[in-house]
């Protein structure tokens, strides 16, 4: 019952969002963070984290028992009633860390937290799928410099730089759904494309992404070095996944979200570093 609780929330997605809130943190801060800020950082992350993924199972549960039943609330593995209490605890963590954050990181924050409900509750079956993630995910390392108090202006750029990028990321989290998505009806950003043309989009942004990385970097960068390299790297992870012979198995959707998430991460830490000097 108790991984039940754990898939609930969205372990994978969660997991890639901390780590990345925590190196995020740690950059901003030159490697030594005030450790209160640090952890209240984490912690307010964590509960929105945690209530969104809740919230998107709960709102989904009865679609999930026609089309995928093995997910926690239809499998039986959580009881529905449990599910808003967790929310609210969610909800509750992230507020009340984020507020002793102060004003500019609760804010963001809670861009980031809302557009999360404005995707479970509204977008998620329609062509603006990608509209929340691209909101909050290019957040995350200016949330992170707020926090620290060391926000540089042209981590604003990550928008334009890597907005293409963050819809690559929500194209592939949700491959797995386009089956029961169609079946119901719904007409999610990946459902209209399709399965191949999901596959296609999701490859050309992402190798596009990292050839651009390195031009920007050097555009405005004071060491363009970082980025050049994190383009180098990422080309060379997102190669080795898709040459590697095991790709088409039926765990292929899961780790292609995971080489995106992964990637996503190189490509802003070496922003971040490149501009950093």
């Amino acid at each position: 019952m108790m991984l039940g609780y754990v898939r609930l929330i969205h372990p994978v997605p969660v997991l890639f969002v901390m780590i990345g809130t925590a190196a995020f943190g740690l950059l901003a801060a030159g490697g030594n963070p005030d450790l209160a800020r640090f952890f209240l950082m984490i912690a307010a992350m964590l509960g929105g984290q945690i209530a969104i993924g809740a919230h998107n199972e709960w709102r989904d549960r009865q679609h999930d028992a026609r089309h995928q039943p093995e997910k926690p609330i239809p499998a039986g593995l959580v009881n529905p009633r449990h599910v808003r209490p967790i929310v609210a605890g969610g909800l509750a963590l992230g507020a009340v860390a984020g507020i002793a954050l102060g004003f500019w990181p609760f804010a963001l924050l809670a861009i980031g937290t809302g557009s999360g409900f404005v995707y479970n509750i509204w977008l998620k079956r329609t062509p603006l799928s990608g509209i929340p993630y691209l909101m909050s995910l290019p957040l995350l390392p200016i949330w992170a410099t707020l926090v620290m108090d060391s926000f540089e202006p042209r981590l604003i750029w990550l928008y334009p730089l890597g907005g293409a990028y963050v819809v690559a990321v929500h194209l592939a989290q949700s491959l797995s759904d386009i089956t029961g998505d169609r079946a119901s009806g719904t007409r999610g950003l990946a459902v209209v494309l399709g399965r191949r043309r999901t596959q296609q989009a999701i490859w050309i942004i992402a190798i596009g992404t990292a050839l651009a990385m390195p031009a920007g970097a050097f555009l405005v960068g004071d060491r363009p070095i970082y980025g050049a390299g994190s383009g180098a790297i990422a080309l060379s992870f997102f190669g080795w996944f898709l040459i590697h012979p095991g790709r088409r198995s039926g765990a292929d959707d899961s780790r292609q979200f995971q080489t995106l998430c992964t990637g996503a991460a190189i490509l802003a830490a070496g922003w971040f570093l490149s501009i950093a000097g």
